[in-house]
């Protein structure tokens, strides 16, 4: 999942920020928002963004007084948001979900956007444990398979309106093809919001909020970290 991971993101680079608008009808400013209400960071806190990208979240949240570390798995979205130079972000490096580069008790929060269907829960919950502070919280969303009453809906524009587009793109030779060519197969295959509270949970972590959002288009998980001995 790395492979596909770094394939599907390396062709988004260049794009991502309208992207990531179009792709998810502009739902994806609402869940960047719920991200920030959930995590409740301090001014001054020092937080982690898991799969950070081109730095959306840092841009558009410039004055909360937070310290930003990114790390992502493709080096050219890490390229891309260091031209941004934003104040906000004291740090920024590739890395992989699975093996965080930071010492423990590191972090007073952890946001992360589209990471979890691409890497082992266990693992990621592991290392999330590892890195954050007593008290810290832990916010993230990522697409699943949709559930409630609008799911046939939203999975007719996963399984058809994407694959339709990416087929477009690949006719323009564009690169960001293969990512909507292959996204609704992973989505299909992830049940990662089925193990994550779960895996979480058995690490230490307290469960605040856990269901689907916008009608199932996307899974939030957010969480915080207990008071260790």
């Amino acid at each position: 999942m790395n492979r596909t991971a770094l394939h599907i993101f390396r062709g988004l680079a260049g794009s991502y920020d309208k992207v990531v608008d179009y792709a998810t009808l502009y739902q994806d400013r609402r869940w960047k928002e719920w991200v920030i209400r959930s995590a409740r960071v301090k001014e001054g806190g020092l937080v982690l963004d898991l799969g950070c990208g081109t730095l959306l979240l840092e841009g558009r949240y410039g004055g909360l007084g937070w310290k930003f570390v990114g790390l992502d798995l493709t080096d050219e979205m890490v390229r891309i948001g260091r031209t941004k130079g934003l104040p906000n972000v004291s740090g920024l490096l590739n890395g992989d979900a699975e093996n965080l580069p930071f010492p423990d008790q590191t972090f007073d929060a952890v946001v992360s956007c589209y990471v979890p269907k691409y890497v082992d829960v266990e693992r990621l919950a592991e290392e999330l444990a590892r890195v954050s502070k007593p008290g810290a919280a832990v916010v993230m969303y990522d697409f699943a398979r949709p559930r409630g009453p609008l799911a046939p809906f939203i999975g007719l524009y996963i399984r058809g309106g994407l694959r339709a587009t990416g087929y477009l793109m690949k006719l323009g030779r564009m690169r960001a093809a293969f990512t909507f060519e292959n996204l609704p197969g992973i989505i299909d295959r992830t049940d990662w919001d089925r193990e994550i509270a779960g895996a979480m949970e058995r690490r230490g972590f307290d469960t605040v909020e856990s269901r689907p959002m916008t009608g199932g288009a996307v899974f939030c998980y957010s969480g915080r970290m207990g008071a260790r001995a």
